[in-house]
């Protein structure tokens, strides 16, 4: 009887790793690579804890300099602005919006965290945080610049409430409803274009993790699925987990291969839904460490670079530009592509040379992997109609001159999908303001297609 029960719990092991996503399962069919759109964080890092300890402070045109010898003549390179917290309100929504016209006025695209981070006496106050994150679209998205926002920030990572929202209540809830008010609040502004997503810090414990993508699984409905484009990967071997490496390119395909094949299904977001790797970084110690820093950056994105087909993986973020301060104890105060004087280390000239290998030619809208996928073309009629008063719209979708079933069809909070012959149809009333509306239409594997129709009163 023991050797039975003991043969059955060896037969169930593999089977409770793969449903706690303690390993990797087997990577998808291969696909070509792509290109990748590269990006960089130029802001101070956050100290891990509960506060922000001191770092040398910020020269803003050192790092406007330093920009403009990292980007190589033709590529792309976005901003990714960290630490908009709820908690700081509209003065910070003023704050990051005077920081996003400085860049886009250098020529950067800019890609945004809206931190959960909420405000005293309003953790758990889901209502409270859709309506900040209304406002952080209302005022972002009318910038042209802003190419990305990701909504919360490592919601499966507690005890470290100064980096990550995993310390709040009700977190699920303000990744699913979040997504789902900036969506909506996009839509609205004209920005269909506008690519979201939520991050995952690789790992806090397995079982945690999985958990955190169930919730979702549990809570989002198709239209939180939808309006997903992006799940973020932040990853940091040898400096978070795990503790040590000796093989930092294996950790971070290990660590994309399960958001893809474990975690991310348990959210039911499939291949439609991209991964972006928005946060990955190597430590110099105490001033030392320049060669291996180098040499790992280099290695990871090669690796990711030669499965980013197969991964579904369009964007990579490196974290950060300059350190806090090169020799402090922080685990994240010396991550940098630069020391706290502004210095190069070696890792700068090999982030720049992996951007010539494997980037995006700059002028790439939207997110750059998913150039390579077909686009959807939308057509509607009418093109225009009353306010207040129903409408019929009619939509057509193609793709290659070829009707698309199945498609997923949204006009505001309404939905259809098409039919075998390409067709959707969607009854409406439209109330608000007179003026454009967007029709938008997805389809897992292919880029989203819009059409307008103008509301008259």
């Amino acid at each position: 009887m023991l050797i039975i029960v003991a043969v059955a719990a060896a037969a169930l092991a593999p089977a409770a790793r793969a449903q706690d996503c303690t390993t990797p399962g087997p990577p998808p069919a291969a696909r070509a690579p792509h290109a990748l759109r590269f990006g960089i964080a130029p802001q101070l890092a956050g100290s891990a804890g509960a506060v922000q300890q001191p770092a040398v402070p910020l020269d803003e045109n050192a790092s406007l300099a330093a920009l403009g010898r990292l980007r190589p003549p033709g590529r792309d390179l976005v901003i990714r602005l960290n630490r908009m917290f709820w908690s700081d309100g509209d003065e910070g929504l003023a704050r990051f919006a005077a920081l996003t016209d400085g860049y886009a006025a250098a020529g950067y695209k800019v890609a945004l965290q809206v931190r959960y981070h909420p405000p005293e006496g309003h953790d758990g106050d889901i209502a409270g945080w859709t309506a900040y994150v209304r406002r952080a679209v209302d005022t972002l998205a009318p910038r042209a610049a802003v190419v990305e926002l990701s909504i919360t920030n490592e919601g499966n990572l507690p005890g470290s409430a100064n980096t990550s929202d995993g310390s709040y209540k009700n977190v699920p809830d303000a990744v699913v409803q979040g997504i789902l008010a900036a969506r909506d609040e996009a839509d609205r502004r004209g920005r269909p274009d506008l690519a979201l997503g939520f991050t995952y810090a690789y790992r806090s414990t397995p079982q945690g993790d999985a958990k955190f993508f169930s919730d979702l699984g549990a809570r989002g409905s198709s239209a939180f699925r939808a309006a997903v484009d992006h799940v973020g990967l932040q990853v940091y071997p040898g400096l978070f987990f795990p503790p040590a490496t000796t093989d930092a390119r294996g950790d971070v395909i290990d660590a994309a291969t399960l958001l893809r094949t474990c975690l991310m299904p348990k959210a039911a977001l499939g291949d439609r839904t991209a991964i972006w790797v928005t946060e990955n970084g190597y430590a110099t110690r105490g001033g030392t460490g320049e060669d291996r820093q180098a040499a790992d950056l280099a290695a990871t994105v090669d690796a990711l670079a030669a499965r980013s087909g197969t991964l579904g993986v369009d964007d990579y973020v490196y974290f950060n530009l300059r350190d806090n301060r090169s020799t402090g104890t922080d685990l994240f105060d010396a991550v940098g592509l630069l020391f706290d004087d502004g210095r190069e280390k070696r890792a700068f000239g090999a982030y720049r040379s992996a951007i010539e290998r494997h980037g995006a030619a700059a002028g790439t809208s939207g997110a750059v992997g998913t150039t390579t996928r077909p686009a959807l073309r939308v057509a509607v009629f009418p093109m225009h109609a009353r306010r207040r008063r129903p409408v019929l719209v009619r939509v057509r979708v193609t793709q290659g001159g070829r009707p698309v079933r199945r498609a997923l069809v949204r006009i505001g909070r309404r939905r259809a999908r098409t039919s075998a012959v390409g067709r959707a149809f969607v009854r409406v009333r439209f109330v608000g303001r007179p003026g454009r509306r967007t029709v938008l239409a997805t389809l897992a594997g292919s880029r989203r297609g819009t059409a307008t129709l103008r509301v008259t009163r």
